[in-house]
């Protein structure tokens, strides 16, 4: 007697968990308030601009470290991180300003703005 064939399924991967989303808004939250921008949060973590982009929109898979490193570059406490996600996972939404333990580092000063002469 033959088995039935059946399609395999695939890897499942964070990225299409509702988790993920969750996680992702979490992160950007945390980049707001600490006042950073994408490409400012980026030089910290060795990412590119687009990375950050990627991460906060949730199309790219969060790294456990480098959610971790970021975190930290945004002035958050980690372990109330981890407690607002778990707890945003199972029920509902908390500002991300509200985990914050200490300002992020200062942005550094903008190069001037060069105009070509008309």
């Amino acid at each position: 007697m033959a088995k039935p064939t059946s399609k395999p399924r695939p890897k499942p991967t964070s990225v299409h968990r509702p988790e993920h989303a969750v996680a992702a808004q979490l992160l950007r939250e945390l980049r707001l308030a600490s006042g950073l921008t994408q490409a400012e949060a980026s030089a910290h973590v060795g990412l590119t601009q687009a990375g950050i982009s990627e991460l906060e929109k949730g199309v790219r898979g969060l790294d456990l470290l480098v959610v971790r490193d970021l975190a930290l570059v945004y002035g958050a406490d980690w372990p109330a991180v981890i407690v607002e996600l778990d707890r945003r996972i199972a029920a509902g939404m908390k500002p991300a300003a509200a985990l914050m333990k200490r300002k992020a580092p200062p942005k550094s000063p903008a190069s001037p703005v060069r105009r070509r002469p008309q």
